[in-house]
């Protein structure tokens, strides 16, 4: 497996000059993930092994483990991971993208851009077959749309009739009176609704409420759970290992209500065994960007 130190972006030299060579746009099918299993589990970055229109063709001899990466370029909305900044890449095999290269000998390849499936593209065969998105685990039998395509018309949800775009409009949404009359409300009269906000926010958990192994959890409680016990002084260890089961009990469900991912659950329930509560705290609620306005400018 190649690291960053590997990549011509850290070795440039007199053969990899960016902005004195012309860059190049390509096309190509991204191949299965099989042939990329290594970088699909453990990789580095976001690459992805791209059978390029041009330098491969359909009948060509070059199977898919040995084609190279090409890397993508997020946009600046999908974040480094600085500050936890950072959105996935949604590309999946059998995709068909849009890149470019440039830079001289040993520049990167690099994605720019995925072409969107439609409703009637077929799965085609050969070196550049539209391979399906789903893989391993990750199947197809949920049922959950009609296809693996993204239009402007969209792929139907079982039991619903999509609503042309050109034909939708504010006559023909569905009616609303039944969920406004909950709120105590008719449509028909003018004034406010009385207690409104009351009934639209949900009522709120305690933070310290008692948990118990598979009750529901909310982020104020877990974020109460992982304060630190300060435990006296003579405290047994069985409490102290007692507190560490309930610990990873409340992030255990958090997990199951996608709070939290496992591999942050991990990291915080590693910091509160070395009690490094706030720390921990930190890492799994991160405090918000602090903002500032601009100064009134004097008139």
């Amino acid at each position: 497996m190649s690291t960053p130190r590997d990549t011509p972006f850290s070795k440039v030299n007199s053969k990899t000059q960016y902005g004195r060579t012309p860059l190049e746009s390509w096309v190509g099918t991204v191949v299965s993930y099989g042939a990329q299993k290594e970088q699909i589990e453990s990789g580095w970055g976001w690459r992805y092994k791209v059978r390029i229109m041009g330098d491969n063709t359909q009948g060509d001899q070059i199977t898919d483990d040995q084609l190279n990466y090409a890397y993508v370029l997020l946009p600046t909305t999908a974040g480094s991971g600085g500050a936890f900044k950072m959105r996935s890449v949604r590309i999946s095999q059998g995709d068909f993208v849009y890149g470019v290269r440039g830079g001289g000998a040993g520049a990167p390849t690099m994605i720019l851009g995925v072409f969107p499936r439609t409703s009637k593209q077929s799965v085609g065969d050969g070196n550049f077959a539209n391979l399906s998105g789903f893989s391993g685990s990750l199947n197809s039998n949920t049922g959950i749309l009609s296809g693996e395509f993204n239009e402007q018309t969209a792929p139907q949800t079982p039991g619903t009739t999509p609503v042309n775009p050109k034909n939708y409009n504010k006559s023909n949404k569905s009616d609303t009176s039944e969920k406004l009359s909950e709120l105590g409300y008719d449509r028909n009269l003018d004034g406010k609704i009385d207690d409104a906000e009351k009934k639209l926010v949900p009522p709120r958990v305690a933070q310290d409420k008692k948990f118990d192994k598979g009750d529901p959890i909310t982020s104020q409680q877990l974020k109460y759970i992982l304060r630190n016990p300060n435990f006296p002084a003579g405290t047994s260890k069985k409490v102290k290992d007692e507190h560490i089961t309930k610990v990873n009990d409340a992030l255990n469900q958090a997990i199951t209500q996608n709070l939290i991912s496992k591999s942050l659950s991990d990291r915080v329930l590693r910091l509160i065994k070395r009690k490094r509560y706030d720390q921990a705290i930190n890492i799994a609620f991160p405090p918000e960007t602090p903002f500032s306005e601009e100064p009134a400018i004097p008139v």
